[in-house]
Protein backbone atom coordinates (compact mmCIF):
# COMPACT_ATOMS: atom_id res chain seq x y z
CA UNK A 1 0.00 0.00 0.00
CA UNK A 2 2.62 2.57 0.88
CA UNK A 3 4.77 1.78 -2.04
CA UNK A 4 1.74 2.75 -4.23
CA UNK A 5 1.43 5.57 -2.24
CA UNK A 6 5.05 6.76 -2.95
CA UNK A 7 4.86 6.13 -6.56
CA UNK A 8 1.84 8.43 -6.81
CA UNK A 9 3.49 10.82 -4.88
CA UNK A 10 6.93 10.66 -6.83
CA UNK A 11 4.90 11.48 -10.00
CA UNK A 12 3.49 14.50 -8.26
CA UNK A 13 7.20 15.05 -6.68
CA UNK A 14 5.89 14.52 -3.17
CA UNK A 15 7.83 11.63 -2.21
CA UNK A 16 10.68 11.22 0.22
CA UNK A 17 14.37 11.75 -1.28
CA UNK A 18 15.66 14.26 -2.91
CA UNK A 19 13.87 16.60 -5.07
CA UNK A 20 16.20 18.63 -7.25
CA UNK A 21 19.93 18.11 -9.01
CA UNK A 22 21.17 20.59 -5.84
CA UNK A 23 19.63 17.92 -3.02
CA UNK A 24 21.49 15.07 -5.31
CA UNK A 25 24.44 16.77 -5.24
CA UNK A 26 24.63 16.82 -1.25
CA UNK A 27 23.26 13.73 -1.18
CA UNK A 28 26.54 12.38 -3.46
CA UNK A 29 29.01 14.88 -1.38
CA UNK A 30 27.45 13.08 1.63
CA UNK A 31 27.96 9.91 -0.05
CA UNK A 32 31.76 10.26 -1.08
CA UNK A 33 32.45 12.14 2.52
CA UNK A 34 31.28 8.74 4.13
CA UNK A 35 33.51 6.65 1.71
CA UNK A 36 36.34 8.76 2.28
CA UNK A 37 35.58 8.53 6.49
CA UNK A 38 35.72 4.71 5.88
CA UNK A 39 38.66 4.54 3.89
CA UNK A 40 40.95 6.82 6.47
CA UNK A 41 39.38 4.57 9.47
CA UNK A 42 40.55 1.25 7.35
CA UNK A 43 44.09 2.91 6.44
CA UNK A 44 44.71 3.45 10.73
CA UNK A 45 43.42 0.06 11.31
CA UNK A 46 45.34 -1.66 9.00
CA UNK A 47 48.50 0.60 10.19
CA UNK A 48 47.86 0.04 14.08
CA UNK A 49 47.58 -3.74 13.42
CA UNK A 50 50.27 -3.90 11.70
CA UNK A 51 52.14 -2.27 14.64
CA UNK A 52 50.62 -5.15 17.23
CA UNK A 53 52.06 -7.92 15.32
CA UNK A 54 53.30 -11.12 16.93
CA UNK A 55 57.13 -10.79 17.53
CA UNK A 56 58.97 -14.04 16.14
CA UNK A 57 60.81 -15.06 19.50
CA UNK A 58 58.43 -14.54 22.12
CA UNK A 59 60.49 -15.92 25.32
CA UNK A 60 64.18 -15.58 25.36
CA UNK A 61 65.25 -18.79 27.21
CA UNK A 62 63.46 -22.54 27.25
CA UNK A 63 62.69 -21.88 31.10
CA UNK A 64 60.59 -18.71 30.42
CA UNK A 65 56.76 -19.70 29.96
CA UNK A 66 56.23 -20.19 25.99
CA UNK A 67 52.91 -18.18 24.90
CA UNK A 68 49.90 -20.13 24.00
CA UNK A 69 50.29 -19.56 20.61
CA UNK A 70 54.03 -21.13 20.72
CA UNK A 71 51.89 -24.21 22.46
CA UNK A 72 49.72 -24.43 19.88
CA UNK A 73 51.83 -24.84 17.07
CA UNK A 74 54.25 -26.87 19.08
CA UNK A 75 51.34 -29.53 19.27
CA UNK A 76 50.42 -29.47 15.51
CA UNK A 77 51.60 -31.50 12.59
CA UNK A 78 54.14 -28.92 11.46
CA UNK A 79 55.56 -28.62 15.05
CA UNK A 80 55.81 -32.50 15.30
CA UNK A 81 57.68 -32.01 11.55
CA UNK A 82 59.58 -29.27 13.59
CA UNK A 83 60.72 -31.61 16.08
CA UNK A 84 61.52 -34.70 14.15
CA UNK A 85 63.61 -32.55 11.96
CA UNK A 86 65.76 -30.70 15.20
CA UNK A 87 66.39 -34.42 16.30
CA UNK A 88 67.29 -36.16 13.69
CA UNK A 89 69.06 -33.43 11.71
CA UNK A 90 70.50 -30.39 13.76
CA UNK A 91 71.16 -32.97 16.59
CA UNK A 92 72.30 -35.45 14.60
CA UNK A 93 70.16 -38.69 15.72
CA UNK A 94 69.01 -39.88 12.22
CA UNK A 95 70.95 -39.57 9.13
CA UNK A 96 72.96 -35.96 8.53
CA UNK A 97 71.34 -34.01 5.74
CA UNK A 98 73.41 -31.78 3.35
CA UNK A 99 72.98 -27.98 3.52
CA UNK A 100 71.54 -28.02 7.58
CA UNK A 101 73.69 -27.01 10.28
CA UNK A 102 74.89 -30.11 12.88
CA UNK A 103 75.00 -28.79 16.73
CA UNK A 104 76.08 -30.54 19.35
CA UNK A 105 73.33 -32.44 21.64
CA UNK A 106 71.71 -29.72 24.07
CA UNK A 107 68.38 -28.92 25.79
CA UNK A 108 66.29 -27.78 22.77
CA UNK A 109 62.77 -25.84 23.40
CA UNK A 110 60.69 -23.50 20.81
CA UNK A 111 61.36 -19.71 21.72
CA UNK A 112 58.35 -18.65 19.56
CA UNK A 113 56.70 -18.99 15.58
CA UNK A 114 55.35 -16.70 13.15
CA UNK A 115 54.18 -19.28 10.47
CA UNK A 116 56.04 -20.24 7.89
CA UNK A 117 59.04 -19.58 10.44
CA UNK A 118 59.69 -21.07 14.28
CA UNK A 119 62.72 -20.21 16.20
CA UNK A 120 64.53 -23.00 17.99
CA UNK A 121 67.08 -22.71 20.98
CA UNK A 122 69.43 -25.49 21.36
CA UNK A 123 71.85 -25.28 23.85
CA UNK A 124 73.28 -21.78 23.60
CA UNK A 125 72.08 -21.49 19.99
CA UNK A 126 68.92 -19.85 18.28
CA UNK A 127 68.30 -21.21 14.99
CA UNK A 128 65.64 -19.79 12.66
CA UNK A 129 63.75 -22.69 10.70
CA UNK A 130 61.68 -21.80 7.11
CA UNK A 131 58.74 -24.40 6.41
CA UNK A 132 57.24 -24.60 3.04
CA UNK A 133 54.43 -26.61 3.64
CA UNK A 134 55.27 -29.13 5.83
CA UNK A 135 58.72 -29.83 5.19
CA UNK A 136 61.23 -27.87 6.19
CA UNK A 137 62.89 -25.84 4.09
CA UNK A 138 66.05 -23.76 5.16
CA UNK A 139 67.96 -23.33 8.62
CA UNK A 140 69.26 -19.64 9.54
CA UNK A 141 70.87 -18.06 12.56
CA UNK A 142 69.53 -14.89 13.32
Amino acid sequence: MRARVCRARVRENQCHGPETSEDRTEVRRAWALLVAIAAAALAVDTAELRGHERPLIDRRSCQAEPSSYTLALDGSLRGDALYRFVYSTLLGFGKPRAGFPHVDPAPACTVGWKDPVAAIRIGPHVFLVTFAGARVDSVTTP
